[in-house]
């Protein structure tokens, strides 16, 4: 149950906190990495300038728990675009995003992430619930990370309890998967074989008229 005195408390925090992720994936856009190894935290923005999070599992497939509440095994063209339930209207960005060391921008893939969420899979995980403060994607991201089964009394508790933000999640993968050092979110080159993905009509037509912009005004 949703913690509303909690939540209005930190509320601030995690609109700054997502604002200034965004600002960041934002300003190195352009400067893509290669296709991230399975297991790796993948993320796509939203509107409101709020965020989506899963793990690659590898072959052009993401594990996510989507806003019904339920964990699916869905493309990477899902991922991005949404899928039937509405998400689509909410999943606003036009870029994958891969969890990375922000000096090297190498990917921060582990074999923990990996094996968790294949786990999930394997346990065909019933449906589990979700709000958007407090039991959403990016808890069910750290679980994965910090190796947590959907079930076990700790997984509400994998970002730390209280509102489950992006802020928290990149904590997490610095402590957990960078030895503290800073992260980033890159942009990941679409490739034909190892990176597939389509956008869809909307978003193709979003990015010509966001070039449109920038050749017209210097911005978009």
């Amino acid at each position: 149950m949703v913690d509303f005195l909690q939540m209005l408390k930190e509320l601030p925090d995690v609109v700054l906190e997502s604002s200034r992720s965004r600002e960041r994936r934002n300003a190195g856009a352009h400067r893509l990495i290669t296709p991230p190894p399975a297991g790796t935290p993948l993320l796509v923005s939203l509107a409101l300038a709020f965020e989506h999070t899963g793990v690659y599992l590898g072959g052009n497939r993401v594990l996510e728990l989507n806003g019904e509440g339920y964990v699916k095994d869905v493309s990477l063209t899902q991922f991005i675009n949404g899928t039937s339930d509405g998400t689509s209207l909410i999943r606003n960005g036009t870029r994958i995003f891969a969890a990375c060391d922000a000096r090297t921008r190498r990917p921060l893939a582990s074999k923990r992430t990996l094996e968790t969420a294949r786990a999930v899979i394997e346990a065909g995980v019933p449906r589990l619930g979700y709000d958007v403060a407090q039991f959403n994607c990016h808890l069910f991201t750290a679980a994965c990370i910090r190796g947590v089964l959907p079930g076990e009394r700790r997984f509400p508790l994998s970002l730390g309890g209280g509102v489950a933000s992006v802020g928290k999640l990149e904590r997490l993968l610095s402590k957990t998967l960078n030895h503290g050092k800073e992260i980033c979110w890159c942009g990941v080159r679409r490739d034909k074989e190892l990176f597939r993905y389509s956008l869809s009509p909307e978003k193709k037509i979003q990015l010509v008229a966001a070039d449109a912009c920038k050749n017209l005004f210097g911005y978009g």
